[in-house]
């Protein structure tokens, strides 16, 4: 029987990106939690919602059908290294946000799948982390700030942009502010799963033509 790997969807928090003032309820439920509840399970529309714009609308649509979006990953006895370097979607530019995150080919594979869903543009930097998946690298030490530094000037990152800001997977958070110090870069820290990454971005989540 083969073992699959958790890509961490229980932990998407919905109603964390929902507009905080009062609502009325023009969705028909009682609270924004019943409305998610019901959405998952098919009895509601995304659409019932009024006031949510149409690219956080589609970044939510993106997130709910994540079943259908994101490879089935094996859970491997040994880590399998995917590429490395600094990797380009959507045509970024010197504005455009980075992603980063370790060399495993599996979470290569899942974050590929799921910024397949956008036009927006990124850059994607892979640190060398032997292949470990980030969450294994957090306990092996595998992705540490000097393996960031590394990444960073290899790539040449900074005559790329006119910012200095990187977005990491969530379960970096305790590594911030070695990591800001190490490299002078500001770390931003984003979401524990990465099918989490369309209502993290927000508005600068674009729907595909046809999409």
């Amino acid at each position: 029987m083969v073992l699959k790997a958790d890509l961490y969807l229980d932990r998407i928090q919905i109603s964390k990106y929902l507009p905080k003032e009062e609502c009325n309820q023009s969705c028909g439920f009682l609270s924004c939690e019943e409305w998610i509840q019901n959405l998952k399970e098919g009895r509601a529309h995304v659409a019932q919602c009024q006031r949510i714009s149409p690219n956080f609308s589609y970044a939510l649509e993106v997130v709910l059908s994540l079943d259908s979006i994101l490879p089935v990953i094996e859970v491997t006895q040994h880590p399998v290294q995917g590429i490395l370097g600094l990797h380009e979607i959507n045509q970024p530019d010197a504005e455009s946000p980075v992603l980063v995150t370790g060399n495993a080919a599996a979470t290569q594979d899942v974050l590929m799948a799921v910024l397949s869903t956008t036009t927006a543009p990124f850059y994607l930097l892979f640190v060398d982390c032997l292949g470990h998946t980030v969450d294994m690298a957090m306990i092996y030490q595998t992705f540490t700030p000097e393996k960031l530094l590394e990444a960073i000037k290899k790539t040449e990152l900074a005559s790329r942009l006119n910012h200095q800001e990187l977005i990491l997977p969530g379960v970096t958070s305790p590594l911030k502010d070695e990591m800001e110090a190490k490299t002078g870069w500001k770390i931003r820290i984003g979401p524990y799963c990465a099918g989490e990454l369309p209502l993290f971005m927000g508005e600068a989540w674009t729907r595909p033509p046809g999409k």
